[in-house]
């Protein structure tokens, strides 16, 4: 197996900073693009790599890269290396990013992560910044700025690993990069939800027991159509990994519908806030208080 060599990192902290580390794992996820096409991380299995590319409406980080965005697919999509852009930005609404494509022709899937959960899960923190994914075994091979030479570069050379012939990402490292200054000269992305759930977990009793009640028990009773019963806190605290992988990819709860199309009544969306208090009750353990 190819690694990122020692001598080629060294070569290259005078303008980054480049570390390497066990490569970091994601889960599944399901997110709806620009045009309402749904896409799946796991389902982007027949690739060897996909090319994640933080975006953000305004970003000029973005707008100054479409062209090297471009060349980058060009030189690797041939090649088994799928390429969208995520748009995490808070303060981003569906009809933004369609008007920023429309003016900017990215030419790009762009993901809606209204959320930020999928950001989160990514590691990242500003847009322009990139990030590879083996799409089998959901892990994270490359997160950092897009270089000014991306075939010689950490990036190019995880890309070329991941492609190699025999490739085994187990076998490979999460190789971290940031330019000198901090966030590699991209658009700094805040994350509300996020810093307020750490710093304060959502209560079991008062916070999650209501959505739970709300959205999820009038299937999962004994006896319901649900394949087991909320019925305490240790059945949903055993069952937390399920929940947040069904809530990411939005296998449950049914009957949901993309609310940028229409609404529609008994539909079964959990608005933002609610997903991103589960989530990260989830992450912190599911506790009891």
């Amino acid at each position: 197996m190819k690694k990122i060599s020692l001598l080629a990192m060294f070569t290259l902290a005078a303008a980054f900073s480049v570390s390497a580390q066990a490569a970091d794992r994601v889960g599944d996820f399901t997110l709806i693009d620009n045009n309402g096409k749904a896409h799946q991380l796991s389902k982007y299995a027949y690739n060897k790599a996909l090319v994640i590319v933080s975006q953000a409406t305004g970003c000029t980080t973005n707008q100054e890269n479409i062209a090297r965005y471009k060349q980058l697919r060009t030189n690797w999509d041939h090649r088994g290396v799928s390429f969208v852009m995520l748009n995490s930005d808070v303060r981003d609404e569906r009809a933004g990013i369609r008007a920023e494509e429309a003016v900017w022709k990215y030419d790009f899937p762009i993901l809606d992560d209204e959320t930020q959960l999928v950001a989160e899960s990514l590691g990242i923190t500003y847009a322009g910044q990139v990030v590879v994914v083996d799409p089998v075994r959901m892990n994270v091979l490359y997160r950092g700025p897009l270089p000014a030479q991306p075939a010689n570069a950490p990036l190019g050379q995880v890309l070329t690993a991941i492609v190699a012939d025999g490739a085994d990402s187990r076998q490979m490292e999460t190789v971290a990069v940031e330019a000198e200054g901090g966030a590699g000269a991209g658009c700094a992305l805040e994350f509300p939800a996020r810093d307020a759930n750490l710093a304060d977990v959502p209560d079991y009793e008062t916070e999650i027991a209501p959505i739970l009640i709300e959205r999820c028990v009038g299937c999962h009773v004994e006896g319901g159509i649900g394949p087991f019963a909320m019925n305490s806190h240790m059945m949903i605290q055993g069952w937390s990994p399920m929940i947040r992988e069904v809530l990411m990819t939005g296998r449950m709860p049914p009957m949901q519908i993309d609310p940028t199309i229409r609404e529609f009544t008994n539909n079964g969306n959990i608005p933002v806030e609610e997903r991103q208090k589960l989530i990260h009750w989830i992450n912190a353990g599911s506790p009891r208080n």
